[in-house]
């Protein structure tokens, strides 16, 4: 085929290229391949576009689009409807149940037309219904097929939303010689793509401008940056090479190339994209993979949990039936005699039925389902308030959290900037009106001279990321999808922000300050910088690592190089300063002092301080001068300076006074010899300004850390602001109180934190508050030692460099305005507000999730005590081996019990009282004791009533005769009971361990621990779900006749059945009146504690090993730690403040710092160390469902 033409909308293409021919120059990469398409200038002709103005905005760009695609991939292909039934069928049990169940209808058949009728005691034909029971449970079987099909089909379609609105962000393009932000799937070929340190590439592309560094080690394996430098300059080294074999991949190769997926780590560059979607490197891979739904860790937990169940219920199973088949054996020679042989199979039938439905009902498969659903609803829940959630398992882990590390810009604060106090040259400006003996920013500009000006404005104009907007900028805030969208308010439809700039808040607050002294309507901000292009000959970008960035002019006399960044690290370095009349002056140790002071009022006034300064190289024909140039490029690229010698070694200056500004707390730092007269030199900087950006608190922070330390969570400031405006704003939000804020460890500069041993740091950090002038890495030595010491980390983060934070927190919150793609990568949850107090609502859901999945479990697990123990009561007490409970309505009670309670349960909303509990941590059981407490008091109570019923209900309805019409009734009437007892159950479900911590009995008559119905109508699913279960008993007792084993209830059985049920309302009240502590007390603590002995015992050889290995860490803070909260761990996961202040109670608690190591064990002689029988009661379910699962509550991610 002609490469000229194309077959897109049947016309001929104006694009003489294919999609094959553009990725045949990325995969695999090769220069020489780009030579053959005329290079990058052919490129750029044969694709129709402009490597300076970029695409035309004019241009229809459907014929790019059908041409190369569009730049996402096909949506995975969901499983069908009947796919997902037949995964549901695949189920062991449900095939057990369903050969039971045709054979039982294959048997029914034959007895209904193959056998005569049977004749009652009056002489009439008894009804052929002997096929109903195999109908009637293939028709359950199929119910449950189609519900759980039904939940998955609408699970997938739920995160199938979830991951396109993950997934879905914006970039920014040049199209007709202006920067405009749009959608990655808006992205074409041919488009020129602006990329920034943090960006993740978003399609293939050669770059034609400027120089960054990659990491491709998602896409490579390799670990090693690769440098990026421009089309023109990898061409060249490929044309002077006289090996034609020479290509990328060669040592010393310049490589032009960036692949979609990568990651920018440093520099700026314009790249021209050549391939999108599914023809790109990245969409090729993720074509290739089949990704499987995630499972999360409560999820592993609870199939662990219903694994061990589902055993212990095969193994009644096993016995039940080995008990019936002893007693079906004896009747062959007996009452089974005279049987015909259909007869004899269909008894022994009944009994291998009865078996597999109590495994049926045993085993739980609705808690996965539960966790699911809650998951779902939450997850859709939580993207209306603002946090997209990425990684499922975070939603769950978040509300264990007991840490919080917060960033203070846009996160605290609102991220709305603006210069409000300076000192331009040697004159103070004041724009917030309370000082009205200071003049304003106008009038100071006015007074200032020219030159000074123009440093300002190529400082702020050119040495910035941010650009201005053609229309403002709205950024939309979570808009709500899925399933629950319907139910949003109007007015929390749209939410926007509009803004001039594009980028970095700083910088625009200071673009905003230099309409002052620049003419915007004159000249804009693009048409300036466009005019001013050729002077820069380089860019530093601004890194948080090193809290600056510049760039480099060139000059009639030389070079200039412009700098701004953190105010006292620039100014340390600065050994001029502009005066009046734009006149260059020495710093003297009494202007310093007085600047110095000048920094510290605004950082005191929670102001943001920025210092602007230049630095002059004249004489310097050729850049960079020899001795400033960067090592190590193997390029041939133009050289470039190192910006570490740029910003100039720190050199204490000895000559100063530094008494004044060391109480000042600021280090006398400078650069050069020469400090008491005016240099015109090529060292040091030469100050230009300082300026305050003012950053307000967010509405509603105060109240939402309040909330957190209500709820137990501990939140730290971790900020690269000095300490002086960190300790402000803490204390006026509330994260440092009167009672730490005279404790030195409270607030800490970041490389004094990283530089502590391992021991300081844990000694430390349950003191520390804020985190300031600190790096990423400060803030990764924080959560590693946070982590350490067993506390659940969230942290947020917003820069390229905290993704290593972010990774190792157990959940990460990225901006998702101010955030940079490798750190939404990096992250857990994306904040769509950047706004903190969506993190408290993070915390809430989290709990809410945990909540309603311990809800459900309590429901299930006392369903399927009485369940499994009735059945099998019955079952071995009657006669012919007949349970009370039929395998039909043993299935609606686990249709009930499954499925119905999941979508009841799961479906809660927060509220504010989740937040009156402490963190659950890490080593909360799944089970509390108020769990077991309810579970085991509802079944014993359901126990009494249906036995009550089953085994006495004759004689108290009927008197001594009765016949085998009222038995029927009887059995239905316990039926009957047994439903109403789940049902009026699910709503003492509704409340969970309110109760907790409450001792005496007076303490827990309260509506918060006793209201089963609070908040009830917030829940529509719960009572829609009440209705449904109520009304269908309700259809099955009066019209389920022979396939539900219903016989005519009379209306004394009806007031029986409900007024049983009703029974277990009060009962629930009693139960959760009775203090958790006197359950406890009943609770054979000492039995379980000698089996748990001899249980370990086996072990004890390789426990010795592990001790002689802890042993010889005995000196190891982080083993000490360790033990120490083994033996003294904080009230169910509590923070490490309460461990702080109660750290030296006892003398045993010494052995974190140099004491004697105590051994760690469930008993000691002091009676107040030993291990509570409320901790050991609350993990008895969880350990012994866990041993048979093969998990242990231990298991977890430390």
């Amino acid at each position: 085929m002609d490469p000229t033409t194309s077959t897109a909308g049947g016309h001929a293409s104006r694009f003489s290229l294919s999609p094959a021919d553009l990725s045949g120059v990325l995969d695999p990469k090769s220069i020489r391949a780009l030579l053959k398409l005329g290079g990058i200038e052919g490129l750029v002709a044969k694709l129709a576009t402009d490597r300076s103005k970029g695409l035309s905005a004019s241009e229809d760009l459907s014929l790019r689009k059908s041409q190369y695609g569009e730049n996402f991939l096909p949506p995975k292909v969901s499983r069908s409807f009947l796919g997902l039934c037949y995964d549901a069928m695949k189920d062991k049990i449900l095939i057990m149940l369903s050969v039971a169940a045709v054979v039982s209808l294959a048997l029914g058949l034959y007895e209904t037309f193959g056998q005569p009728a049977e004749i009652d005691s009056e002489g009439k034909k008894e009804p052929k219904v002997e096929w109903v029971e195999g109908v009637a449970i293939i028709v359950a079987i199929v119910i449950v097929v189609v519900v759980g099909a039904v939940n998955d089909y609408n699970k997938e379609r739920q995160f199938a939303k979830l991951n396109s609105k993950k997934e879905d962000r914006t970039v920014v393009v040049i199209r007709d010689s202006s920067k405009v932000v749009i959608s990655i799937k808006d992205v074409v070929v041919g488009d020129l793509l602006v990329l920034e340190v943090g960006d993740v590439i978003p399609a293939d592309g050669i770059l034609v401008d400027g120089t960054c560094e990659c990491d491709e080690s998602s896409l490579t394996g390799e670990t090693n940056t690769i440098i990026k430098v421009p089309a023109d300059v990898a061409e060249n080294w490929i044309h002077n090479q006289t090996d034609d074999s020479l290509d990328l991949g060669i040592k010393g190769c310049p490589d032009p190339m960036v692949i979609s997926g990568s990651k920018l780590l440093s520099g700026q560059a314009t790249a021209l994209v050549v391939s999108v979607g599914e023809h790109s490197l990245h969409g090729k891979i993720m074509s290739s993979l089949q990704i499987e739904t995630e499972e999360t860790p409560l999820q592993v937990r609870l199939n662990g949990l219903a694994d061990g169940i589902a055993k212990f219920g095969l193994i009644a199973a096993l016995i039940l039936f080995i008990v019936l088949f002893i007693k079906f054996c004896v009747s062959l020679n007996g009452e089974y005699k005279n049987f015909t042989g259909p007869e004899k199979g269909t008894k022994f039938l009944n009994i291998l039925i009865t078996a597999i439905t109590i495994v049926v009902v045993a085993v739980p498969e609705g808690l996965p389902l539960a966790v699911t659903l809650a998951l779902a609803f939450a997850t859709t829940r939580m993207a209306k308030d603002g946090n997209l959630v990425r990684v499922l398992k975070s939603c769950e882990v978040m509300g264990g959290a007991t840490a919080v590390c917060s960033d203070k810009t846009g996160t605290l604060t609102e991220n709305k900037m603006k210069v409000v106090k300076g000192l331009v040259g040697t004159a103070s400006f004041d724009d917030t009106h309370n000082n009205s003996s200071i003049a304003n920013s106008p009038a100071v500009i006015q007074e200032t001279s020219n030159d000074l000006i123009n440093s300002l404005k190529d400082n702020i104009l050119l040495n910035s990321t941010a650009f201005e907007t053609v229309e403002e900028v709205e950024d939309e805030v979570a808009a709500p999808t899925g399933l629950f969208s319907k139910f949003k308010k109007p007015t929390e439809e749209r939410k926007t922000e509009k803004t001039p700039y594009v980028g970095s808040k700083t910088e625009s607050a200071l673009l905003i300050f230099s309409q002052n002294f620049h003419d915007y309507s004159k000249q804009s901000l693009s048409e300036f910088r466009r005019v001013n292009s050729d002077r820069i000959v380089q860019v530093i970008p601004f890194e948080s690592s090193r809290k600056w960035g510049g760039i480099v002019v060139k000059t009639s006399w030389g070079f200039r190089l412009y700098i701004k960044g953190a105010a006292e690290l620039v100014f340390d370095r600065c050994k001029s300063r502009i005066a009046e009349g734009g006149e260059v002056k020495a710093i003297t140790s009494d202007s310093k002092a007085k600047i110095d002071s000048t920094i510290n009022s605004y950082a005191e006034g929670a102001l943001r301080t920025l210092t602007l300064a230049h630095r002059d190289f004249k004489g310097v024909s050729d850049w960079p001068p020899r001795e400033l140039r960067q090592s190590g490029l193997n390029i041939e690229a133009k050289p470039i300076a190192d910006p570490e010698l740029l910003f100039g070694e720190v050199t204490e200056r000895e000559t100063l006074d530094t008494n004044e500004s060391r109480e000042q707390g600021v280090p006398m730092i400078f650069v050069g010899n020469e400090v008491d007269s005016a240099t015109e030199s090529n060292d040091g900087l030469i100050l230009d300004a300082i300026v305050g950006i003012q950053d307000p608190l967010r509405p509603g922070v105060k109240s939402a850390i309040s909330k957190c330390a209500q709820a137990g969570v501990r939140v730290r400031m971790v900020t690269g602001d000095s300490v002086v405006t960190a300790r402000a704003i803490s204390m006026e939000c509330g994260i440092l109180d009167e009672e730490n804020v005279s404790v030195p460890e409270s607030c800490m500069e970041g490389p004094k934190f990283r530089a502590l041993s391992e021991r300081d740091r844990i000694e430390i950090v349950p003191r520390l508050c804020v985190l300031a002038r600190s790096s990423p890495e400060d803030k990764r030595v924080l959560v590693d030692t946070l982590r350490k010491l067993g506390e659940v980390v969230a942290v947020t983060g917003d820069g390229t460099n905290d993704a290593p934070a972010l990774k190792l927190a157990d959940v990460g919150f990225s901006m998702g305005i101010a955030g940079t793609e490798v750190a939404r990568e990096a992250s857990d949850i994306i904040l769509m507000t950047d706004d903190f107090s969506a993190i408290v609502d993070a915390i809430k859901w989290g709990r809410t999730v945990s909540c309603s999945i311990r809800k459900f479990v309590q429901f299930q697990l006392t369903v399927n005590v009485t369940a499994v123990v009735l059945t099998f009561v019955s079952a071995v007490a009657d006669s012919e081996g007949r349970s009370v409970l039929t395998a039909v309505q043993l299935l609606w009670v686990n249709l009930i019990m499954d499925t119905l309670a999941a979508l009841a349960l799961a479906t809660d909303k927060p509220d504010d009282s989740l937040l009156n509990r402490k963190p659950a941590g890490r080593t909360a059981p799944l089970i509390s004791v108020s769990m077991w407490k309810m579970i085991f008091g509802q079944s014993f109570v359901q126990l009494i009533i249906t036995f009550v019923l089953h085994f006495a209900g004759g004689s108290i309805f009927f008197g001594s005769d009765v016949s085998d019409h009222q038995k029927e009734q009887i059995s239905a009437l316990t039926f009957n009971a047994f439903v109403w007892l789940q049902f009026f159950n699910l709503f003492l479900t509704r409340k969970l361990d309110e109760g907790d911590g409450l001792t005496k009995i007076k303490e827990r008559i309260t509506m918060d621990n006793l209201n089963f119905t609070s908040h009830l109508f917030r829940n529509w699913y719960f009572i829609s779900i009440a209705v449904i279960i109520g009304g269908f008993q309700i259809l099955i007792m009066f019209v389920g006749g022979a396939a539900f084993s219903i016989a005519h209830q009379t209306g004394g059985m009806w007031g029986t059945a409900i007024i049983c049920g009703i029974l277990s309302l009060p009962w629930g009240v009693v139960i959760r009146i009775i203090p958790d502590v006197w359950a406890s007390k009943v609770f054979p603590t000492r039995a379980y504690l000698l089996v748990s002995k001899l249980w370990t015992r086996r072990k004890k050889v390789k426990d010795v090993e592990k001790q002689d290995s802890e042993a010889g860490n005995a000196s190891d803070p982080v083993y000490k730690a360790k033990e120490y909260l083994t033996v003294n761990p904080p009230a169910k996961g509590g923070s490490l403040r309460d461990w702080w202040s109660n750290r030296s109670r006892t003398s045993s608690e010494s052995t974190l710092y140099g004491g004697q190591s105590s051994s760690v064990s469930f008993q000691t002689d002091d009676a107040s160390s030993a291990v509570p029988s409320t901790v050991v009661a609350s993990i008895i379910p969880s350990v012994v469902g866990g041993s048979v699962a093969g998990w242990h509550t231990s298991e977890q991610k430390t």
